[in-house]
């Protein structure tokens, strides 16, 4: 990432190599020190990549000897985007303006998002959140959220718990409804931790809490235990309920190649048929005189009015294919394997949108043809879960 906004600041070209030593040249470019990047091969002779202004101008003597051609189809970076708007003032003040009216407009809430309740409706919350001057439009800076939170709690007395936040232009309220008080009456339990996590924030609302803030869990510990002593002194079960929110991590990797597999066609074709009389197949022709090849079949079955007759003729067509490797560079592949990852903590229910941080390792494959990145982020969320006795 910063490679490439270096490269933005400084200028780079897009340049297009043709001719029939493309890798020599690309090794003679590596081996000079001159980073190219974003390499793909369109054709067989023909590959594009970006390559920074003053690198591309050392790249002359590097075609001695070579039967490759190399030419400029595109520029990008701020020297270019520079030069372009200085020659037009008025659209240079016009961004200006248009920047300070965005950074004031940010300034303010332009969104409210409330989650999280079913008995008390959206509407409700919106309605008090407006007679306190909380609704669109309104400064962030005269917003105080601890001071929204207690004042839900206290206003709706089926929440146990209230979390405010404001990100950007967007002010999200997320809420937790008290769980029926009849469930102690059918079963007794604990609640107990669902995965690792480390406590950030314990509200019991029936039983006996066993963890503190700070403290560190792991899956399964109890942390409200249904037991309780009354006012007597005396030992009682019951259901523990109540909110249990913590830090907790979720960890996964992805993996890419440095180079990919391409089928590409040669222009040979080879047709056959094959007819289908009820379970039996009579093949028609020669089979495909290719090595490698891809295939498709087209089948025709008579009917009748609405009848399907008990045959079939089925065209099938061969196209011989010549199988090419591509190199992909380091940071497309890098990118793709932390794409991998996130993919696969998505599987695991992990919301991108909710973790506070990230952590990323990577690892070149024992074969140095790929890269592993491992991702670890963290999340706070609540770990509660009812665990009855048997």
């Amino acid at each position: 990432m910063i490679t490439r906004l270096w490269a933005w600041l400084v200028g780079y070209v897009v340049i297009k190599l043709k001719g029939a030593q493309l890798e020599a040249l690309v090794n003679r470019i590596a081996g000079g020190g001159y980073g190219i990047w974003d390499l793909e091969r369109v054709t067989a002779n023909i590959m594009i990549g970006k390559i920074r202004i003053k690198h591309f101008k050392k790249l002359r003597p590097l075609l001695s000897g070579l039967n490759v051609r190399v030419g400029i189809v595109g520029r990008a970076g701020l020297p270019f985007f520079a030069a372009k708007v200085s020659r037009r003032k008025g659209l240079v003040v016009g961004l200006a303006l248009l920047a300070a009216l965005f950074y004031h407009l940010a300034g303010f809430v332009w969104m409210i998002e409330i989650a999280g309740g079913e008995q008390i409706s959206a509407a409700a919350i919106s309605d008090l959140l407006a007679r306190e001057g909380v609704r669109v439009g309104a400064p962030k800076s005269q917003i105080d959220l601890n001071y929204l939170e207690n004042l839900l709690l206290i206003s709706f007395p089926e929440l146990s718990w209230v979390g405010a936040r404001i990100k950007g232009v967007l002010m999200q309220i997320e809420v937790a409804e008290r769980a029926s008080p009849h469930r102690a009456e059918v079963q007794y339990g604990d609640v107990v931790a669902a995965q690792n996590g480390l406590i950030t924030q314990v509200v019991p609302f029936r039983g006996t809490p066993l963890v503190t803030v700070g403290s560190t869990v792991k899956k399964g510990d109890i942390l409200i235990s249904g037991e309780y002593y009354d006012q007597y002194g005396r030992r009682q079960q019951g259901s523990a309920e109540g909110i249990v929110r913590a830090r907790v991590w979720y960890d996964a990797f992805g993996e890419a190649a440095f180079s990919k597999i391409t089928a590409i066609e040669t222009g040979n074709y080879h047709t056959s048929y094959s007819v289908a009389i009820g379970k039996w197949v009579l093949r028609l022709g020669r089979p495909a005189p290719f090595a490698n090849h891809a295939s498709e079949a087209h089948t025709w079955q008579p009917r009748i009015g609405g009848l399907k007759l008990p045959f079939a003729v089925t065209k099938h067509i061969y196209a011989e294919v010549d199988y090419q490797t591509t190199s992909i560079a380091v940071d497309q592949a890098r990118a793709l394997a932390l794409e991998r990852a996130w993919q696969q903590l998505a599987a695991s229910g992990v919301d991108r949108d909710q973790v506070k941080d990230t952590q990323v390792t990577e690892h070149y494959l024992m074969d140095q043809d790929g890269i592993r990145v491992g991702l670890i982020v963290e999340l706070e969320q609540d770990i509660a879960e009812f665990a009855p006795r048997l």
